[in-house]
């Protein structure tokens, strides 16, 4: 049985969620770039389908008892596709951008960052850890 350390479904997951939030942050800096463009609709991108997304590709890899399940680890998920928000209040030049909610989103998706990159940081301790026989 080969061990791989470096590519397993942890840091598959993980590289497709880091990889989805930094796509969410180029999309709140559009909206915040675009907050005085007359008719600029805000956009952003759906976590819930992408933890569903990332849920049903590991599970798909756990059960193979019938023939029309797939083995396989988490393969990266592309690019989201950015969606118009509905329900924001417009303003006279129909933009809907709001700045506070911007910025609430730009802070959520810097903190979910930094949450994930630690969790990468704590997974290659283990490894290092393992490789030198739990010495410091």
């Amino acid at each position: 049985m080969k061990l791989d350390f470096i590519s397993n479904q942890t840091l598959d997951a993980m590289e497709s969620y880091l990889s989805r939030l930094s796509q969410r942050q180029q999309i709140v800096a559009s909206n915040l770039a675009n907050i005085d463009t007359p008719g600029y609709k805000t956009r952003d991108v759906s976590f819930h389908a992408t933890m569903q997304e990332l849920l049903a590709a590991r599970s798909s890899g756990l059960h193979t008892t019938r023939p029309e399940h797939h083995p396989g680890l988490i393969q990266p998920i592309p690019g989201a596709a950015a969606f118009e928000v509905q329900g924001l209040s417009s303003r006279a030049d129909l933009n809907n951008v709001d700045l506070d909610r911007e910025m609430l989103k730009l802070s959520e998706t810097s903190f979910a960052y930094s949450l994930i990159t630690q969790l990468v940081r704590g997974k290659f301790r283990t490894i290092a850890s393992s490789i030198n026989e739990g010495r410091v």
